[in-house]
């Protein structure tokens, strides 16, 4: 199945299929907007032939009524057309959304957004005028008909200006096709680049960067602007010419008529009918090179969001899995990324609940990498890490997650109320539910140590967190996402840099909630440079370059580190 020349993938071409009865139902309608439409013209034809001649009121009434009934009737299903595509694309949003969102999550957050930005695009221009000219468009052949009843001539005339119309179609697309999607790709950039800047707007400002990365989004914007201009530029003219052409042939179709009346060819009423009906016959056509604009826009989208969407099939339905002890097993795990770049290769290791592993390394040795793998978010390229036996791809994400306590570099805290946050935005359904979750936020929070800290703020666990959770310092935020990893008295903590932004007291508390995990019987992954932190661990796992260099006891692996340097200072 294609749009616009663009081959949809599954998940799209199913997508859109679920609104196919939208579809027909608003093609049916279009056949009866466009029948209806002839209405003026036969009225005409009644008026001049008919009512003129004989002077009869009565049947000028009657024909008149008869007439607004129709228009009526055409209005109403217009309307109700126009409702059948705004149904048709909340129901695509309805379909999609979700499932792009969570596909492109696990990407990342530039290309999650800029999938949803296509899509919108896309779901915005269903319901757009110029969709309901596509539908009208198909039944100009019936106007044409109407066109040589009237005379053969006008049919001919008609069916030339069709053809013409359609030629500056094309042209308008040839011409406004590449300079659109030149501009949505460099908005689209710059879109990115505003969010990056928003986020680090405080970085941003201290390095004194603002008037450069203000340049940078200026420069994307222009291409984007210099190109939609250009497109626009080029459309406008066509457009224009086109309105000409129309407005010419509707009044050459007078002379036309006028002519054919003088030879007796056709009455006088079909001179005013002949104009009215190739104006109509001509319309759907100038509409769709004047909304050409949108239609290329939503066809970039959909050639974007279907690169996007090209690897995704059906979601797939997870076998319940027991709750897991925490018994995590790597197997020969290796990851290159998109460009073929090794990142992980080699990795193998047995973490038991109740055990601390520290995993240690200089920058760029892949640790954070390897705490990804381990949350099951990102997949290995070879080998394969099992919790209680079951790779983590056997787990349906999110009820994996329920039993993980991920601690990422950045806090990564979001919109909303701390105790939202600390409750990974859980829902509750019931009242029950609510005060259970109530009650496991702020054992999670005491666990962490950070429970005091937060009802000293303006409204305690209701305090609300702005964009990227601004509002707290950085040791504050990173002690409420270590609240959130704690969260359910998970199987498994993974740490990584969990004290990079505290103190000696946050730190402290750091060590007393690790302690206490490891003593409920959880199994605790900590990925750190700082060694205060690593002093609770049971073994140490070293990553140089991506690969293993030593792993063991905690004391043999610190000794085996430290003789090189002792032998030489002995030296």
């Amino acid at each position: 199945m294609k749009l616009g020349g663009v081959a949809l993938p599954p998940i799209l071409r199913q997508a859109l299929a679920e609104c196919r009865s939208h579809f027909l139902a608003a093609a049916g309608f279009s056949l009866l907007i466009n029948l209806l439409y002839l209405a003026p013209t036969l009225y005409m034809l009644q008026v001049y032939d008919r009512v003129v001649p004989t002077g009869g009121r009565a049947t000028l009434f009657f024909i008149t009524l008869a007439l607004a009934i129709a228009l009526v009737a055409q209005s109403s299903l217009d309307m109700i057309r126009n409702r059948l595509l705004i149904r048709a694309s909340v129901r695509l949003d309805a379909l999609l959304a979700p499932r792009i969102l969570q596909q492109m999550m696990s990407a990342d957050s530039a290309a999650a957004g800029q999938a949803m930005r296509d899509f919108d695009t896309v779901r915005t221009t269903l319901a757009a005028p110029v969709i309901a000219a596509m539908f009208d468009a198909p039944w100009t052949p019936v106007f044409l008909i109407v066109a040589f009843l009237l005379h053969f001539w006008i049919g001919v005339l008609a069916v030339v200006s069709a053809i013409i119309l359609v030629t500056l179609a094309g042209l308008n697309r040839r011409a406004t096709q590449k300079k659109m999607d030149l501009a949505t790709a460099a908005m689209g950039a710059a879109h990115n680049s505003q969010q990056a800047a928003a986020v680090h707007g405080s970085t941003i400002k201290a390095l004194g960067m603002t008037a450069a990365v203000v340049d940078r989004q200026l420069d994307h914007r222009r291409l984007a602007v210099s190109n939609t201009v250009a497109a626009q530029f080029a459309g406008g003219r066509l457009s224009a010419s086109s309105k000409f052409f129309r407005l010419f042939i509707q009044s050459a179709a007078l002379g036309l008529g006028a002519l054919l009346a003088l030879n007796g060819s056709i009455s006088s009423g079909a001179i005013i009918a002949s104009s009215v009906l190739l104006s109509r016959a001509l319309q759907p056509i100038e509409n769709i090179i004047g909304g050409w604009s949108s239609l290329a826009s939503a066809r970039a989208a959909a050639e974007r969001l279907s690169r996007a969407l090209e690897s995704v099939g059906e979601p797939r339905v997870y076998t319940a899995l027991p709750a897991p002890r925490g018994d995590l097993l790597v197997q020969e795990v290796g990851l290159r990324n998109r460009d073929g770049r090794t990142l992980l290769l080699g990795i193998s290791f047995h973490a038991l609940p109740g055990r601390i592993l520290g995993v240690i390394g200089p920058s760029g040795s892949g640790k954070t990498t390897l705490g990804k793998l381990l949350v099951g978010a990102v997949q290995p390229t070879v080998g394969a890490v099992r919790l209680d036996g079951a790779k983590l791809s056997d787990w349906d994400q999110d009820e994996l997650g329920r039993h993980i306590g991920y601690m990422p570099q950045e806090p990564s805290l979001f919109e909303g109320t701390i105790k939202e946050n600390i409750a990974r935005f859980a829902r509750p359904r019931t009242v029950d539910e609510a005060r259970e979750i109530d009650a496991a936020v702020v054992a999670a929070a005491s666990e962490a140590g950070v429970h005091e800290m937060i009802l000293q703020l303006p409204q305690a666990y209701d305090t609300p967190l702005g964009l990227m959770g601004s509002g707290l310092s950085a040791g504050q935020a990173q002690r409420i996402a270590l609240a959130r990893a704690l969260y359910g008295q998970p199987a498994m903590l993974v740490l990584d840099e969990p004290n990079a932004f505290l103190d000696n007291l946050g730190e402290l508390a750091l060590l007393a909630a690790v302690k206490a995990a490891r003593a409920r019987n959880a199994t605790v992954i900590i990925i750190a440079h700082r060694r205060g932190v690593l002093e609770a661990a049971d073994a140490l796992l070293v990553l140089d370059e991506g690969r293993p260099r030593m792993i063991g006891p905690a004391k043999e692996v610190v000794a085996r580190l430290a003789a090189p340097q002792t032998s030489e200072n002995a030296a």
